[in-house]
């Protein structure tokens, strides 16, 4: 009588599986068939029953048996014994387990889409598809599933707490009641749109956005996208994001301020159509994140009341309007009351024709007499902004 050596050879069929899916670098598997399958396969495959695989690893034919059938964990410690036996390496059976484990969350998880209905339905639909947070054509769990991921939360509950709990928290003054989802989805927009300008900036320099801030002057003198661009690499030179996100329905925001990864963001919208309002917000903006406390978020709405009885928004208040018009200037804007006066002395400030324009109205309160010297800009059209 003959004795036949047994030795570990992995079969066709699993080293063709090795082949396409055991590659230590490749960490997003996607397959929703449990490891006992394969397993079996293997088993066939070399002539092993599951008892002499039992009789082999020193494991109980029962747990064997467990681990085909996939109600029982493929174990660190089980799948080093099939690497003994089958000449599989662990790895392999590992990554299985863990991909089956993974996609069965994945699609327990989906299951539970459904019943987030409710608070999906706050964000207006219309508005999600134009702003490409879904397609028209998603779904229920599509769309919970997108808003979720856009959000970077994994439930509702965790984005009442990142988002909404935060929210309350906002520095500003109103009289209007504003949508807080709006509102967190609108700042989610600008936060993205700050990750793409800030890629490769420097760290936050307090002292460059000082300067930055200062040679704004002369970027109101500027046609309108070049002025803005120009601003943007100022900021981003300071570690600042100046980012441009068009306005949302029940919002009536017109600028921003906040802190995202370790850089300040200033975001502004279309709210104010004139420029010199543009610019007024941007550097108001920016006295939020000089004078006030690091972390903080500050949310600027159009139509703001009593922002005098509030000394946060009237410093940055201050602080634009210095930075726009020198204050031993104020009379001579004051004097220029027309067109020709205006001009000459925007010019001799470094400053659009606008800014004089705006401040002479401001202080004298003749906001009719320089409508016509105060230009408007589309920045949504300019800047092909979503």
């Amino acid at each position: 009588m003959t004795t036949s050596l047994w030795a570990p050879n992995p079969s066709l069929a699993v080293r063709a599986e090795m082949t396409e899916t055991y590659n230590p670098e490749e960490v997003a598997l996607d397959w929703a068939n449990h490891p006992g399958r394969m397993l079996q396969r293997e088993l066939d495959a070399q002539g092993l029953s599951q008892a002499q695989l039992a009789m082999r690893t020193g494991l109980s034919t029962k747990h064997v048996n467990l681990v085909v059938k996939g109600t029982a964990l493929l174990s660190p410690d089980v799948a080093v014994s099939l690497e003994q036996v089958l000449g599989v390496p662990a790895e392999f059976w590992l990554r299985w387990e863990a991909a089956f484990q993974a996609a069965a969350a994945r699609e327990e998880r989906r299951e539970s889409w459904a019943t987030f209905t409710e608070w999906a339905a706050r964000f207006p639909r219309n508005m999600l598809v134009s702003r490409h947070v879904i397609g028209a054509s998603d779904g229920t769990k599509e769309t919970v599933a997108k808003l979720l991921s856009f959000f970077g939360v994994a439930s509702p509950s965790a984005f009442d707490r990142t988002w909404l709990d935060a929210e309350a928290s906002y520095k500003r003054s109103q009289v209007y009641t504003i949508d807080p989802y709006i509102t967190a989805l609108w700042l989610r927009l600008a936060e993205l749109q700050a990750a793409r300008v800030l890629e490769g900036a420097g760290s936050y320099d307090a002292g460059r956005l000082r300067e930055a801030a200062q040679q704004i002057r002369s970027v109101t003198a500027e046609e309108p996208l070049e002025g803005f661009r120009r601003a943007q690499h100022l900021l981003r030179e300071a570690g600042v994001a100046l980012v441009f996100v068009p306005e949302l329905d029940s919002t009536r925001i017109s600028g921003a301020s906040r802190w995202v990864g370790g850089h300040p963001v200033v975001a502004v919208t279309n709210r104010n159509k004139y420029l010199d309002s543009f610019w007024f917000s941007v550097l108001h903006e920016v006295a939020h994140i000089l004078l006030h406390p690091k972390r903080a978020t500050y949310i600027d709405i159009d139509g703001s009341a009593h922002d005098d009885d509030d000394a946060l928004e009237t410093a940055a208040n201050h602080f634009a309007q210095d930075v726009l018009i020198p204050r031993h200037m104020r009379d001579q804007v004051v004097q220029a009351t027309r067109a020709d006066q205006v001009r000459q002395l925007a010019n001799e400030i470094g400053v659009g024709p606008g800014i004089v324009a705006s401040q002479h109205a401001f202080l004298t309160k003749n906001w009719k007499g320089m409508a016509r010297l105060r230009p408007q800009a589309d920045f949504a059209h300019l800047l092909k902004a979503f």
